[in-house]
């Protein structure tokens, strides 16, 4: 089935398009910048991570070390409920003098176990200072509270500072506004270019004129 003779084809949508080009830059380029007025608007988040590395006492030979590793890394699902427990997080509201609740701190720690007897302790908050400063002391409190626990069973391990905490960095990303923002400008844009177009109702370039035209001369023909 062809289509009929007035219908703009593939190639007259894009001569419309590349005629409303201004419109097509204005509007994206100004969704951007909303998209950036945006990030700069809202609150921000920042994360500060800790490194701490667990180790088991044992002896120097290869299967010590072997089984001395395994006990380090079995032991890394207790480290990270210890480090969201009230032991922890107490400790660390008293040393900071925090205006937050133990179970509102915990919520805001982060525990992350590698393959390895290594552990990233990251803290979230609103302030970048104070965020370090909390991972800081979450991350020493914790790490006493496991020795404590070890210097009861000699067979706990133990876990020594790798990392202090790092100067918080902001959660996600500025292209994350502007992108998707400059995306749903040049898109709305586009509709409205098209469809002004439309309506107008007349020929969009010599090559539709002559796809009309032999259109009819076609029909005729018949």
């Amino acid at each position: 089935m062809r289509p009929p003779a007035e219908v703009p084809r593939i190639r007259d949508y894009l001569r419309l398009l590349l005629n409303g080009w201004a419109v097509l830059l204005c509007a994206t380029v100004v969704s951007a910048a909303s998209g950036w007025l945006a990030w700069q608007s809202a609150s921000p988040v920042y994360t500060s991570t800790a490194r701490v590395f667990a180790v088991t006492p044992g002896g120097a030979t290869p299967v010590d070390a072997y089984y001395g590793q395994l006990n380090a890394v079995s032991r890394n699902v207790t480290t990270q409920h210890l480090a969201r427990s009230r032991q922890v997080t107490i400790r660390t509201i008293e040393q900071l003098d925090l205006e937050m609740s133990p179970a509102e701190l915990a919520a805001r720690i982060t525990v992350t176990a590698t393959n390895s007897a290594l552990l990233e302790v990251a803290v979230v908050g609103s302030d970048p200072d104070l965020t370090r400063r909390t991972a800081d002391g979450v991350t020493q409190n914790l790490v006493a509270l496991i020795n404590e626990m070890a210097a009861v069973d000699t067979g706990s391990a133990e876990l020594v500072v790798v990392d202090a905490a790092e100067p918080a960095v902001r959660q996600g990303s500025v292209w994350q506004f502007i992108v998707p923002a400059g995306a749903v400008g040049f898109v709305l844009s586009a509709v409205l270019v098209l469809a002004y177009g439309l309506l107008r109702d007349r020929m969009h370039g010599t090559r539709q004129l002559d796809h009309v035209v032999d259109e009819a001369l076609t029909g005729r023909d018949r």
